[in-house]
């Protein structure tokens, strides 16, 4: 559905939209301005019938775009926190999204703050104009307290430094410039977050209602109107540039491979299982471990190829995968082994070895490949679906090796009933590091979110000695 055209007298072609660097709503990259507000604006334009001349997007300092929206006749201001004070002096198209100020603190500060009255001791650091200060303000905040500085990194090495404690800023942007400066996402600590913002396009105030009314209207319909997966445009545009959003959008496989992935009482659970959930919980993800889905790691790998929004996890990086999937890892490593029954006494003096034996595999798995890089013939391998089919296979004899990993094949021999210690490890294959891989549509941003706390999960637990 298209919106009703803008008046010709009231053209989108006379407006002149004013922005400041603020990503991932506004910013510029290589010459192009790019951000969710951008696209956003872009979408609604076309959705009305018109396009805005690119001239007539600018990226200013926010104390010049927000004079410019209140002096100028035929101008907008984004995106704009929508506040008490100034909610008369605009007329507003949105909200774009709801944003959070927060209070950064640097971790080695260790400060605990739990209500208004705990802030009347530190110095906080705040952008010119910035919404962020009206509510410092009214939350008991002094004006001696805070201290103004247009340039985000010398905020940011103020706070380093010890010349403020605090920064107000934006959750989202604040952890973006927080890793363009000090290279780490989450190099301060959220010590405490102020009240919810909506965030608009703000109109001046002559600007006809006729045109602020096709405006809204476009953005209404890219937030109702839904495909046939059920999702907006508005969510696939703010999926982009919102972790929380648009990881909440894809699909999440896995094999059943125990201890890393598997079901337990129905519900998946194992080593990958709990650091793809804590995963969620860090960036406020919409889902939980049992959204993720078990299904062969063929048919996963199927999936990969053919549906957009897909993850596919724990996987082992191959020349051969590389360039086919995206990549976040490694969150943890396993070792690739070949089991054979003890009572064979199965002696492997080299490689060539393997070609006198028959070697069991699952489907689609990386030890397929690491038997035909080591030179056993195709011939030479036979292939299930699942482990048990494997653990059946050896049982009664149809393949003499099992090619898998060595806490795998223990704990899928235990689950079926049978001793592990009939087995020997008679050849390592290799050791190797597992990762999650995405399919090629997913945004890199959302890719580098999910890895940027990945990785922070994972050196926590190294940290606290946890191995797994």
């Amino acid at each position: 559905m298209q919106s009703e055209p803008l008046p010709s007298n009231d053209s989108p072609y006379n407006l002149v939209f004013y922005t400041e660097p603020l990503p991932p709503y506004n910013y510029e990259e290589n010459g192009t301005i790019k951000g969710l507000s951008i696209d956003l604006l872009t979408a609604i334009i076309q959705k009305s019938g018109y396009v805005v001349p690119a001239d007539h997007i600018q990226i200013v300092p926010w104390e010049t775009a927000l004079e410019n929206a209140l002096t100028q006749n035929n101008s907008v201001v984004f995106s704009t926190g929508r506040t008490p004070e100034r909610e008369g002096l605009f007329q507003w198209v949105g909200p774009i999204s709801i944003e959070r100020d927060v209070l950064f603190a640097h971790p080695k500060a260790n400060l605990s703050i739990e209500k208004p009255a705990d802030l009347k001791e530190f110095r906080i650091g705040v952008t010119p104009g910035h919404a962020g200060t009206e509510m410092l303000l009214n939350a008991g905040v002094n004006k001696e307290q805070i201290v103004t500085e247009a340039n985000i990194s010398e905020l940011i090495r103020m706070l380093e430094s010890g010349e403020i404690d605090l920064w107000c800023y934006p959750e989202l942007t604040g952890r973006y410039y927080a890793e363009q400066v000090t290279g780490n996402y989450y190099a301060f600590n959220v010590v405490y977050p102020l009240e919810e913002m909506g965030i608009y396009y703000a109109f001046h105030r002559d600007v006809s209602n006729a045109t602020v009314h096709a405006f809204q209207q476009a953005l209404d319909e890219l937030k109702t109107d839904k495909d046939e997966t059920g999702v907006s445009e508005y969510e696939r545009i703010l999926g982009r540039y919102n972790p929380a959003t648009g990881l909440s959008h894809l699909t999440y496989l896995t094999e059943e491979w125990a201890p890393y992935n598997y079901e337990k009482d129905g519900v998946p659970a194992g080593i990958s299982i709990d650091i793809l959930e804590k995963v969620f919980e860090s960036l406020h993800v919409n889902k939980t471990r049992e959204d993720v889905h078990f299904v062969p790691l063929s048919e996963g790998f199927k999936k990969m190829q053919t549906e957009n929004g897909t993850v596919l996890f724990s996987i082992v990086r191959s020349p051969e995968r590389e360039a086919l999937y995206q990549w976040a890892g490694p969150f943890t490593k396993g070792r690739f082994v070949l089991y054979a029954p003890s009572s064979r006494n199965i002696t492997l003096s080299s490689t060539e070895d393997l070609n006198n034996y028959t070697i069991g595999t699952v489907q689609g798995t990386i030890e397929n490949t690491l038997l035909t890089n080591i030179g056993v013939l195709s011939d030479h391998i036979t292939s299930g679906l699942h482990p048990h089919d494997l653990i059946r296979m050896l049982e009664e004899g149809t393949v003499d090796i099992w090619a898998t990993g060595d806490s795998t094949g223990r704990y899928e021999m235990v689950k079926n009933g049978i001793n592990p210690d009939k087995y020997e490890i008679v050849y390592t294959l290799q050791e190797d590091d597992f990762y999650f891989i995405f399919t090629p549509d997913v945004p890199e941003s959302l890719i580098h979110s999910f890895n940027q706390t990945l990785m922070m999960i994972v050196n926590e637990k190294e940290k606290a000695g946890d191995s797994t």
